[in-house]
């Protein structure tokens, strides 16, 4: 198949944003590349967002759905019903799309037929470096621990085959009590259905850092949402309990020399992370689930 002929799927969702929205639209209108449609999934109870659409579904394929039940996971999954695309991934609504971020993406797969996924980098807005703060990595296959850390669902691609096997967790993720790591569970589940997985740090979209846009207060709750999440999947996944121990207490052990380096913001996030990872996994437990691995 032709470079030229692969369709690429994006499902996006959305919910209280519009200026952030605007922007990614804008971007995906700037796109050297052409062949994609966009799944719009509208989460708000009002219609906001109504004069964006009519615009955008003039400049690119746009199907949008209203869809305002709770759970960033369940719209996913039900924009992964809808999916023509030979390629799809899930842009966030605060992303931006470098102009040839979309070519990028269908060269890699028309170029690598033996990879079924794709992880791209994910950058600050205005600076180049990594949004999350994670430290950087090297270009490679991903397994379940690299994983770990740079499967942030805006930078998460499959060929179409995995949209029918894998579906998100719909009691993990944003709306839900575990309100994060939904992104690292998908890229688990497709690992477990046969997606051989690249990192191309290379490959960069643009996303907000952030400490940058969000208050003290906001941030320490995002970090210790996302944190029940990712104890939610370390319970999932069966990691043993030396991972876990150390995954949880990490965040304490880097709290002082975090603040002896100036960077005493930072280390506020992370009591709240490791006391989320506690809850996550024993709540995990405690529901007397079945791990999957």
């Amino acid at each position: 198949m032709s470079k030229e002929n692969i369709h690429l799927s994006l499902v996006l969702s959305t919910k209280n944003r519009v200026k952030e929205v605007e922007k990614f639209l804008e971007s995906l209108a700037s796109q050297t590349y052409k062949n994609f449609e966009l799944i719009f999934i509208d989460q708000n109870s009002d219609n906001r967002l109504e004069e964006l659409i009519n615009t955008y579904s003039q400049k690119f394929s746009l199907e949008y759905i209203k869809y305002t039940e709770t759970g960033l996971s369940r719209a996913r999954n039900k924009g992964l019903e809808k999916i023509k695309g030979e390629l799809f991934g899930f842009p966030d609504d605060d992303c931006i799309y470098p102009s040839i971020f979309l070519e990028q993406v269908v060269n890699f797969f028309q170029k690598s037929p033996q990879w079924g996924g794709l992880i791209i980098n994910v950058f600050d807005l205005e600076e180049d470096k990594e949004a999350m703060l994670f430290r950087p990595f090297e270009a490679g296959i991903v397994d379940y621990e690299k994983g770990w850390m740079v499967g942030m669902t805006a930078a998460l691609f499959f060929r179409s085959d995995f949209a029918k096997k894998v579906k998100f967790d719909e009691e993990l993720g944003p709306g839900t009590p575990w309100g994060g790591a939904e992104d690292v569970d998908y890229l688990y589940a497709c690992l477990d259905a046969g997606a051989k997985t690249y990192f191309e740090p290379k490959i960069v979209i643009r996303h907000p850092t952030p400490y940058k846009i969000y208050s003290i207060p906001q941030s320490i709750r995002r970090e210790y949402n996302h944190g029940r999440g990712a104890g939610f999947v370390m319970a999932k996944y069966n990691f043993t309990l030396k991972k876990v121990f150390n995954l949880i207490t990490i965040p304490l052990r880097a709290f002082l020399p975090t603040i002896f380096k100036g960077k005493a913001r930072a280390a506020l996030y992370f009591p709240g992370i490791s006391l989320g990872r506690l809850q996550g996994y024993i709540g995990f437990l405690t529901q007397g689930k079945k791990t999957q691995t």
